[in-house]
């Protein structure tokens, strides 16, 4: 059928004045961009410490209990996760996952590998994380191929990561932690003079990286053959640098999103708690409605007491000092912060769910992790795991699914994956697929 005269694609421009000016999403354009061709977009939430989990004799195990006490569709609501209740349609809590390879681990070392499932145990030599594997499906297609955020920002230090990102070669990609200048990274245009700065910089950067790629693979024919698989490695870096400064090139001329600058509170810290998770969230929901990036990851809180993260429990005025100290203490303090935590969430997936994209919600077109690489503080395992959103991706919500045994949390990852149309057969030490999350037709 014809698309009728009216009919707008969706990434419309306005033209004058010799400046270009992005659209927002218009009724006009329901036809030019059917829910099967919106984004696909996916984002992590990540706090250390594990969760309270009082145990049956204790007074508070009925109330504060993270993990629902029932499973299936008809599981109740423990007011740890109690926030959560208008969004149960929207959301699966699981039980019993975990990376196999970490079981061992001090269950403060699984922040680095929560989203990866590597194996760290003799070297701590790591590998990618699911959000750059979903960045690099989509990253021709969006400006920024992913945002890596953190409350602490940088990479911490090997088992104390402050990040939850990883590339492909394993190495941790530093975290950003300040609001502004995540903004102006996302929206803010660069003056004349600084375009044309960039622009020769980035010619300039391709040029070298031409020079060491022709001189290192001439180099490779001399070499044995660990130095070969070594610069092999360093080849595969070059490449992915060449191929960042190319699509900086592609899209430096192109026009950014316009947004409401003063919708977004950008004047917050972590000394903040809560409007400085909210602002990080916001700064999310922004780059997945302007279709800026569609991979995000934020740890909200570090492992093992690091960052001012640790800080936020004794701000918020929950007995039990520090967020470390509050998970070796009583259960009560800990529920309670679980239930701050979770209010978060509750507040990023109410964002998520208002802003329309045509018949649907952009939460129908977002995946969303959130959880923890432990069970309690120091147990690697029963991993609390909450997955929301993405209707239109194939998935089926709405119940607590509890494994009898520890099952892999790379079954997961890797059915997550094919919903974003990567073709991965293994991933983070899978046995298989979890089929139990998919609509059936």
């Amino acid at each position: 059928m014809p698309r009728a005269s009216w009919h707008l694609d969706r990434r419309s421009f306005l033209r004058g004045a010799g400046m270009a000016l992005a659209l927002p999403w218009l009724e006009a354009m329901a036809d030019a961009s059917p829910p099967a061709a919106r984004p696909k977009r996916f984002c992590a939430f990540f706090f250390g410490n594990g969760v309270a989990l009082p145990g049956r004799n204790q007074p508070t195990y009925q109330d504060w209990h993270w993990f629902p006490h029932t499973d299936g569709a008809d599981y109740r609501l423990t007011r740890s996760l109690e926030p959560l209740a208008a969004h149960r349609n929207d959301m699966t809590i699981f039980g019993g996952l975990s990376h196999p390879t970490s079981r061992l681990l001090v269950g403060h070392n699984t922040v680095d590998v929560w989203l990866t499932g590597a194996d760290i145990r003799l070297n701590l030599h790591n590998s990618i994380s699911i959000d750059q594997v979903i960045a690099r499906r989509y990253s021709s297609q969006t400006r920024i191929p992913s945002l890596v955020l953190s409350s602490q920002g940088g990479v911490g230090t090997k088992s104390r990561s402050t990040t939850i990102s990883f590339d492909a070669q394993g190495r941790a990609i530093p975290a950003e932690s300040a609001p502004r200048r995540i903004f102006e990274r996302l929206f803010e245009p660069p003056t004349e003079g600084d375009r044309a700065a960039r622009e020769r910089a980035l010619a300039s950067g391709r040029r070298r990286v031409d020079f060491l790629l022709d001189d290192s693979r001439s180099l490779r024919n001399n070499l044995g053959r660990p130095d070969q698989q070594r610069l092999d490695e360093f080849l595969q870096s070059l490449s992915e640098v060449e191929t960042r400064l190319v699509r900086s090139e592609e899209w430096l001329g192109r026009a950014l999103p316009q947004v409401n600058r003063g919708a977004i509170n950008l004047d917050v810290s972590p000394r903040g708690p809560t409007d400085y998770i909210r602002t990080m969230m916001n700064l999310i929901v922004l780059a997945f409605e302007t279709d800026t990036t569609r991979a995000a990851a934020y740890q909200i809180c570090a492992e093992d007491g690091v960052g001012i993260c640790d800080r936020f429990p004794s701000i918020l005025g929950i007995a039990g000092g520090g967020h470390h100290g509050v998970s070796h203490g009583p259960m009560l303090p800990w529920g309670r912060y679980d239930r701050y935590l979770a209010e978060q969430f509750a507040y990023f997936l109410d964002r998520l769910a208002s802003i329309r994209e045509g018949e649907d919600r952009l939460l129908d077109n977002t995946m969303a992790l959130y959880g923890s690489g432990t069970s309690t503080t120091h147990n690697a395992r029963n991993y609390p795991t909450i997955l929301a959103g993405a209707r239109n991706l194939g998935l089926r919500h709405g119940r607590f699914i509890k494994q009898q045994a520890e099952r892999p949390l790379g079954d997961l990852f890797v059915t997550m994956l094919h919903r974003f149309d990567v073709p991965m057969r293994s991933f983070a030490d899978n046995a298989g697929e979890f089929s139990e999350i998919l609509a059936r037709n």
